[in-house]
């Protein structure tokens, strides 16, 4: 795990400082495939979403989805 959530109130909450490499925001990956046409291969979205101090249910759980390195 990479972006552990830090303790608030009775939760968890991710970072606010924007960006992948160095930041500690929720990052969460689209779940979208993208459609080349018919009988062709559908990859993957790059498209994310970047959320400042997201909330958990518990201190200590990864904030990123899917995890990912922050070097």
């Amino acid at each position: 795990m990479a972006n552990l959530s830090v303790a608030a109130g009775n939760g968890g909450v991710s970072g606010a400082t924007t960006g992948v490499s160095g930041g500690n925001t929720a990052l969460r990956n689209s779940v979208a495939k993208t459609r080349q046409g018919f009988g062709s291969a559908v990859s993957a979205s790059t498209v994310y979403s970047e959320t400042k101090n997201l909330r958990f249910a518990y201190a200590g759980v990864e904030c990123d989805a899917p995890a990912r390195s922050r070097a």
